[in-house]
């Protein structure tokens, strides 16, 4: 018998879904709070969990990131029973990874065919991610699952919501669950592509394509960055007019994995300044954040791939692999990389990068 938690702090509510649930032969557990709920997930360790938002001691969003952060968050569906049903919050959800988003008022049979159909995706999730999850581990070290479901969620989530309240939709908000498919499938699309490049890096197996790149470039894939993250208003940007002979994929990398650590360690409203300036023979970059989090240099100094920073204090954190390419490239092609925390508490990466002349020659041989 399948085990659910409900999490609901209304007691009318609570009591009606936990009857509708025994009565189609779920083993039903319930709290009341937030609280005792992250506890009795711990103790039962469910096969779904429903969960209200607006709750004492911990809210839902709260116990999300507690499940989330625990093992058996990693295959556990999760899912949002909420009359918070505006897009900010159902956006906010799927970005912590929910799994879907039930709005209340709701009919009992739409709960019911929405925990069948989790509970059916959860047998198959365990059935392949795990092992996937071993292969990854052998090649690449630990890689959280999380990161890689979340986006997936984020997709599958609004789907559902489209097709659950199709009638009672308007049109802008229809666009908006699409817009959250297209981020959530371009965050997938990224960390599989990081995998993949990473181990190119690795394995020295990339072909150096070398080509003149203009500021234009540089300067939509940074905007680009501050769009995913709602934050323009928070990039400031002093480029140069400017061309560099060098690597587009290589170069676009570099920045775009330095800018996109900024914005994700960094807090809204807090600005991210990007600069860059050139000489004769090289072009020099330098990013500079607001160090929100605390880092300090040896954590980027022993940073690896698919180990998180500080996973308790920055929920979406990543697998950990853009650092990691940004130091191969560095060493692979003569980049200068490096990285200082102000008084102010002020994080810097600087980047030095040479024009495709002035290359070391162990990185040449890797040039068509």
């Amino acid at each position: 018998m399948k085990k659910i938690l409900v999490v609901e702090d209304e007691d009318a509510i609570r009591e009606n879904i936990s009857d509708a649930l025994s009565l189609n032969d779920y083993q039903v557990f319930i709290a009341d709070n937030g609280f005792d709920g992250v506890h009795l997930a711990h103790e039962i360790k469910p096969d779904l969990i429903l969960c209200d938002i607006m709750m004492p001691k911990m809210d839902g969003y709260q116990v999300l990131k507690a499940i989330k952060s625990d093992e058996i968050g990693v295959i556990t569906p999760f899912i949002f029973i909420s009359a918070k049903g505006k897009y900010e919050d159902i956006r906010q959800g799927m970005d912590m990874g929910a799994d879907d988003y039930l709005i209340k008022p709701f009919l009992f049979q739409d709960l019911l065919n929405m925990v069948s159909s989790k509970l059916e995706e959860a047998e198959l999730k365990q059935k392949t991610y795990f092992d996937k999850q071993q292969d990854l581990k052998a090649q690449y070290g630990l890689i959280q699952m999380h990161e890689l479901n979340t986006p997936m969620n984020g997709i599958l989530t609004s789907i559902s919501l489209l097709k659950q309240m199709e009638s009672q939709f308007h049109s802008v908000e229809a666009l908006e669950l699409l817009q959250i498919i297209n981020i959530s499938s371009k965050r997938l699309h990224r960390y599989l592509s990081n995998i993949f490049f990473y181990k190119q890096l690795k394995d020295v197996n990339y072909t150096f394509y070398s080509e003149i790149i203009g500021e234009a470039s540089i300067k939509a894939a940074i905007e680009n960055v501050s769009k995913y993250y709602y934050r323009t208003e928070d990039l400031v940007l002093s480029i140069e007019n400017f061309s560099i002979q060098f690597d587009r994929k290589l170069l676009l990398a570099l920045i775009i994995e330095l800018t996109d650590n900024a914005f994700k360690f960094s807090k809204k409203n807090d600005q991210v300044l990007f600069s860059l300036t050139k000489t004769a023979d090289t072009i020099q970059i330098r990013i500079q954040q607001s160090n929100s989090n605390n880092f300090e240099i040896n954590e980027f100094v022993n940073s690896q791939p698919f180990l998180q920073f500080k996973k308790e204090k920055k929920e979406q954190a990543g697998i950990g692999l853009g650092l990691a390419i940004v130091k191969l490239i560095s060493e692979q092609y003569g980049v200068k990389l490096s990285y200082e925390i102000d008084q102010k508490n002020n994080a810097f990466f600087t980047l030095i990068i040479p024009q495709v002349g002035i290359l070391p020659s162990k990185s040449l041989k890797n040039i068509d």
